[in-house]
């Protein structure tokens, strides 16, 4: 039996065992593909990013009436507030913030995909896919106009040189501001939350309310 494990048959039966490992590893070498990888980049994610659209990076914004800054928030601060007498509405221009506090230039920003922009007036660029979403408040003290519709029908009654004369002199006034009313109802106070809704998602939510005070 000893000359068995060290003579010629000892030496095929470590063949044999040698043979009968490789085997059993065989199959976990042969599972560890790309699948198995979780550095392998397979390009799906890449593809995806290139069809979503632009994002409009904001931080703050700026609150104006007849060009005056009467509201400022940036990156978690704040000042000022609106103020409306009862029974009067106002006319407010919002203007989007960078990092930097500087004006953000909304018509630079893509359109989302799957839009024509054959089908769109490219002269005000990106910010016709823009929208303010302003929600939260005492709706018993404030009401909130956004009547884009009733402002364009009414530029339509113009004749076209007026109204180039007037979308230009609107345009340097106040550039890529969003514009809303705001209506005193009666005496008190309350808050609103605003948002920057890129077609029909939020790119920008302040982070703080406006505060406002109706007397």
């Amino acid at each position: 039996m000893f000359s068995y494990f060290f003579g010629r048959d000892f030496s095929v039966a470590i063949s044999r065992l040698m043979l009968i490992s490789f085997v059993a590893v065989l199959p976990l070498m042969g599972g560890c593909g790309e699948d198995d990888n979780p550095i392998v980049d397979d390009g799906h994610d890449h593809a995806h990013e290139a069809d979503a659209p632009l994002h409009a990076d904001v931080d703050g914004f700026n609150l104006e009436i007849d060009g005056k800054v009467v509201y400022h928030q940036h990156q978690g601060h704040h000042e000022g507030g609106l103020t409306v007498p009862v029974g009067e509405e106002i006319e407010i221009h919002v203007h989007f913030l960078d990092a930097n506090e500087a004006e953000l230039h909304l018509d630079e920003v893509a359109a989302p995909p799957g839009e024509d922009d054959h089908d769109h007036d490219h002269d005000h660029g990106g910010l016709e896919f823009f929208s303010l979403g302003l929600t939260g408040y005492d709706a018993s003290i404030i009401q909130i106009h956004l009547d884009h519709d009733d402002h364009d029908h009414e530029d339509e009654e113009h004749d076209d040189d007026h109204d180039d004369d007037h979308d230009d002199h609107e345009g340097e006034e106040h550039g890529d501001a969003l514009p809303f009313g705001l209506e005193g109802l009666k005496a008190g106070t309350t808050t609103i939350k605003l948002q920057l809704l890129h077609g029909d998602h939020p790119d920008f939510t302040a982070a703080l309310a406006i505060p406002v005070t109706v007397k």
